[in-house]
């Protein structure tokens, strides 16, 4: 539908076309109607109508006045003029300004409106038309010399061009100057990628979007020019003049702060950008290029928006999982007692560490999936207890997560759910007894566990209680306990460095000989021997 408004000071007029014409039909809306120029103008600005029908004569701005100002806001907005004036005068203005029509109001009727609407319709389609296919036509160039340029790069990358005047006639093509004989490359990736994506629809659009602005802002500020390296990530090459009289890295980090505003208020997109070192040559600079690709995991300690040096550092050695029973042990107890301040307290604490000892971001990533999915598979054996988050949505929000920045909001994200969840569960009127009787046990693991302790504090006699909880999970009590001590054994051998005396005392067993003897029923080992087993396991993979 066309959007149409009228202007006209004459009321009868815009009432006798807003009533007497089937504008829904004709492929139009009626928008508004205006009784004079000046007010229709203010509207012009803000919503831009396809169809203006308007009068000559009005009051405070006349029709043709109108119109010259509607033209200097958007040159495509068709208009059709009223007048009681036959005076070539006006007749001769109009045309003058591109008047689709120019209607007596003395000939004008029903039909003779209908029939001009029709025919602007027409005139509208095919100008429509004409401008989408010019768009494909610009938008498949576009796209196409992108593509070209990523292929370059790419070549280059690869060591497939090794001849110097063919690889500046290749360039030359595609518009890139590469006679220079030093350069700085920045690397810059876009943030948020996967959101970004999502909201270009597609990713020929996107890429095109940020190179076509990249590349103008660049041109301003002289010969730098930039090609996409993967969909996520581009390269800004500066081309160092002997003539500039300042400081080369000040120049470069000037024009990376304009282009990051930029693309922020035209594209709302952010980026990152890591500055290179000075290559003298070609190939100095295509080395440095790869070794930047290659370091370019080490965005994650980056954060958004930011403009760097690009420093390279040394991730930790540090075996990570030795910390993840102590992590994911206090973790757990906040969601279980519903303790959101606390949760956020040590989500802040891990993320901070995290930060500070710089771990590969694949093991940390993994380090978290692993807490979150082993957190979740414990609460279910509570129950009622469903998460709000699937396996492959944990996956997916930890996996996108480019910055360790964001590593606190996903966390307290999902934790958040959980929380939520075992509020929910605790207002249930049945079984309530046997999920209070859990949360004690997954609470107190540090301590000795008895069936009447747990009963004292449920208010519920111990023989009641022992049945109760016999006839809903099928199995004893205490075999829960001891149960879920063992996991938390084998966890704590597993993914820490704590002794196995001092398992024994942090599960609350006063007796080590019997812990043993627990520990080797459930999994066919002694602890020690276990741990043993496990530490040839590692050595071997």
């Amino acid at each position: 539908m066309y959007q149409v408004i009228l202007v006209d000071d004459d009321f009868i007029v815009t009432e006798f076309l807003s009533e007497m014409i089937p504008w829904e039909e004709l492929g139009f809306t009626l928008n508004a109607s205006f009784h004079d120029g000046s007010e229709a103008l203010e509207h012009c600005k803000s919503k831009k109508p396809d169809v203006i029908i308007t009068d000559i004569g009005m009051p405070v701005m006349d029709g043709i006045t109108l119109m010259k100002h509607v033209r200097d806001l958007d040159s495509s907005t068709q208009s059709i003029i009223l007048s009681c004036h036959d005076d070539f005068k006006y007749a001769q203005q109009a045309l003058q300004l591109g008047i689709f029509e120019y209607v007596l109001k003395e000939s004008m009727d029903t039909e003779n409106i209908i029939n001009i609407l029709k025919r602007l319709k027409q005139k509208l389609d095919r100008e429509k038309k004409i401008s989408l296919e010019s768009c494909k036509l610009k938008s498949l160039v576009q796209d196409n010399i992108v593509s070209l340029k990523s292929k370059f790069l790419h070549t280059l990358l690869e060591h497939r061009l090794n001849d110097k005047f063919e690889c500046k006639q290749r360039a030359r093509e595609l518009g890139l100057d590469f006679s220079f004989h030093h350069c700085i490359p920045v690397l810059c990736y876009i943030d948020h990628f996967e959101e970004t994506k999502n909201e270009y629809r597609s990713i020929n659009l996107l890429k095109f979007s940020v190179d076509n602005l990249v590349n103008e802002l660049n041109n301003q500020n002289g010969k730098s020019f930039s090609i996409f390296y993967i969909d996520s990530m581009f390269i800004i090459f500066y081309p160092l003049s002997h003539h500039t009289l300042k400081d080369p890295l000040q120049v470069i980090k000037e024009s990376l702060t304009e282009i990051h505003k930029g693309l922020q208020n035209y594209l709302d997109i952010s980026i990152t950008s890591m500055i290179g070192e000075v290559s003298q040559n070609t190939i100095n600079l295509i080395e440095q290029v790869k070794m930047m690709i290659n370091k370019s995991d080490q965005r994650f300690y980056f954060k958004h928006g930011s403009i760097i040096r690009n420093e390279y550092f040394q991730f930790s050695t540090d075996n990570l999982y030795m910390y993840y029973a102590e992590a994911t042990q206090e973790l757990k107890s906040h969601i279980i007692k519903e303790d959101v301040e606390g949760l956020d307290v040590t989500i802040k604490k891990w993320v901070a560490f995290i930060q500070e000892h710089k771990f590969q971001p694949s093991i940390v990533r993994e380090w978290v999936i692993k807490i979150v999915l082993d957190i979740k598979l414990k609460f279910n054996t509570l129950e009622n207890f469903e998460s709000t988050f699937a396996v492959s949505m944990t996956d997916n929000i930890i996996n996108n997560i480019e910055s360790v920045y964001e590593l606190e909001k996903a966390l307290g994200k999902i934790f958040s759910g959980l929380i939520k969840n075992m509020n929910s569960i605790n207002e249930l009127p049945q079984k309530n007894e046997i999920i209070k009787a859990k949360k004690y046990v997954l609470m107190n693991l540090d301590k000795k566990i008895t069936l009447g302790e747990v009963a004292a504090h449920l208010h519920l006699n111990p023989s009641y209680f022992s049945r109760l909880y016999k006839q809903h999970t099928n199995e004893n009590f205490i075999d829960y306990v001891i149960k879920t001590k063992m996991e938390r054994a084998q966890e704590l051998i597993d993914h820490s460095n704590v002794s196995i005396d001092k398992i024994s005392e942090m599960l609350g067993f006063e007796n080590k000989s019997y812990f043993f003897k627990i520990f080797k029923k459930y999994f066919g080992a002694t602890p020690r021997e276990y741990k043993y087993k496990s530490a040839e396991s590692l050595v071997k993979n």
